[in-house]
Order: C-alpha cells, then structure tokens, then sequence
C-alpha cells in the first residue's frame, strides 16, 4: 500500500476500533471533503473568514480520527488565523493559509478515494442470491 501525506487509517482504526468500521467513515470523510471544496473556495474567493472559520472547525473535530498530526496542527492554526482577522495582513495570512490548507484537503480527499478504491479491490465480492449451486 502507497504511503499517505495526509490520511492515517491506522489512527482511524485505532479510534474506531476496527477496520471496517474505519472505511465506512472514510467514505462519510470524502463525501464532505468533496462537498465543502467548493464552500472552502468561494468563502476564499469572497473573503469570508466566519464562513471559513465554520469549516476549519468543523474538520478539527474530525481530523485527529484520520489525518496525519501535520494536517490537524495546520488545521487548528488556519482555523485560529480566521478567527483573528483586525489588520490586512492578518487578512492575506489568513487567506493564503485557507488557500494552502484547501490544496492539501484536496490531496487528502484524493488519498481518501484510493484508500476505499484499495479496499474495494481486496474485498470478497458478495455471492449473488439464488440457489447454491449443486
């Protein structure tokens, strides 16, 4: 299996307690990774730090399940920058950091589908319903 950046399943195992449990919400996480991308852009776009602000909390609840210590670290900072908007470079730090912060979800959210693509491609299809052949 391919080494991550950004995404820990282990941790996510360790959390959830176990494996299957661990990749059900994996896919719960690319689903609002996918979503909240183009909220994450516009609120850039706009400059919409409480909008901003709103994400990066939302995500520092559940990045210490399946990121990297990196990632929940530059999560909890880019959330405190948008909290703190008084000058404009707080406002441009606050808004590259958002920027770069949303590059590195994209490769997370990228991590993400191959992880539930590698797993889709080791698990046992189902047997089809019907009669057991004889």
């Amino acid at each position: 299996m391919t080494e991550h950046h950004y995404l820990s399943m282990s941790k996510a195992i360790a959390y959830v307690g176990d494996a299957q449990s661990a990749h059900q919400l994996l896919g719960t996480l690319n689903s609002s990774l996918i979503s909240d991308d183009a909220k994450i852009a516009s609120a850039i776009e706009l400059g919409q730090f409480d909008v901003l602000q709103k994400i990066w909390h939302q995500l520092k609840g559940f990045a210490p399940v399946f990121c990297q210590d990196s990632l929940v670290e530059e999560i909890a900072h880019t959330e405190l920058l948008c909290k703190q908007i008084q000058l404009h470079d707080e406002r441009a730090a606050a808004l590259l950091a958002s920027a770069n912060l949303r590059s590195n979800l994209k490769a997370l959210q990228a991590e993400a589908a191959a992880q539930i693509l590698a797993a889709g491609a080791t698990t046992t299809p189902p047997k089809p319903l019907g009669r057991e052949p004889t």
